[in-house]
């Protein structure tokens, strides 16, 4: 449960705009303690979420109140009318950048505070999170950004990130799916995105993080029922262990869990023996088309 200083943080809906929804129409309903306290459940968290970026789409509160949360989705799916959907991503993006350059973790915080508040997931992944960790690797290795400043936005990301999912994992009942690098792999942000992604369609997201044995992951993955494992492999010096993880992988994991792979390594990995085992994932959409063969319900 939450309390409303936290639901506003979360949400980029004032204590003041959220009471004010709350008494003139029940947008949600929290629980009070005896002392009049007000406690919010995960749901009211996302619902909030989501009327606030139709309200910033044009829609009127009184209108969107009445809707249930697949009518309130489905406002959600259509086109902003005056443009602000395509301006918010490159601000956000943006501010995350200058937070950086000036030493400022608070200000990357907020930044990407509000873009989880106010936009769809999948714009959060595509048009903030993925051009900001992009542009912070280029900065980092042509030596404009130093070790401090790249670990201002990755800190962050990795946070926030953790916070949406353990959410998001609160609420749904779908069967999980576990992320994972492979051991010597400390890259992680592509599984972070793809998790992402996944909770914003209803998974329950499992995230082992960085550097795991493929052993490790197999009986993790085996001992939840989970769905599929997804591995991202970027680019390394290396590809003999990577290969190796997942073979080890792609025979321990019983044939109902799915192995998904994705990352800038795939054309010089060693697939071929396990190609009937393996979903190879070239980028965003396919991943989202890997998540509907697996029929789990949307939000």
């Amino acid at each position: 449960m939450f309390t409303i200083k936290a639901v506003s943080q979360a949400t980029g809906v004032s204590i003041e705009t959220l009471r004010a929804w709350e008494r003139r129409y029940r947008v949600v309903v929290p629980v009070r303690d005896p002392n009049g306290r007000r406690s919010y459940a995960p749901e009211d968290v996302i619902r909030l979420r989501k009327l606030r970026e139709a309200t910033e789409r044009g829609h009127a509160i009184s209108k969107l109140a009445r809707f249930s949360d697949e009518e309130l989705a489905a406002v959600l799916t259509t086109a902003s009318s005056d443009g602000l959907s395509q301006l918010a991503p490159r601000s956000f993006a943006n501010q995350m950048v200058i937070a950086a350059e000036n030493y400022r973790p608070d200000d990357c915080d907020q930044a990407l505070s509000m873009a989880l508040a106010l936009l769809p997931l999948g714009d959060v992944v595509r048009q903030v999170l993925t051009p900001v960790l992009v542009e912070v690797g280029e900065r980092w290795h042509n030596g404009t950004f130093n070790v401090a400043q790249e670990r201002i936005v990755t800190g962050t990301v990795r946070r926030q990130v953790g916070a949406v999912l353990e959410t998001y994992n609160r609420i749904t009942s779908a069967s999980p799916i576990v992320f994972a690098t492979l051991t010597d792999e400390r890259h992680e942000y592509g599984i972070l995105m793809a998790a992402l992604l996944a909770a914003a369609r209803g998974v329950r997201c499992h995230y082992l993080g960085p550097d795991m044995p493929a052993g490790d992951i197999a009986v993790y993955a085996r001992r939840v029922a989970a769905a599929a494992v997804v591995l991202s492999v970027p680019m390394r010096p290396s590809l003999d262990a990577a290969n190796a993880g997942i073979a080890e992988l792609a025979q321990a994991l019983p044939r109902p869990i799915g192995l998904w792979i994705g990352g800038s390594a795939i054309p010089k990995l060693e697939l071929g023996a396990y190609a009937d085992r393996i979903t190879v994932l070239a980028d965003y959409t396919s991943f989202e088309r890997a998540l509907d063969t697996l029929a789990i319900p949307k939000r």
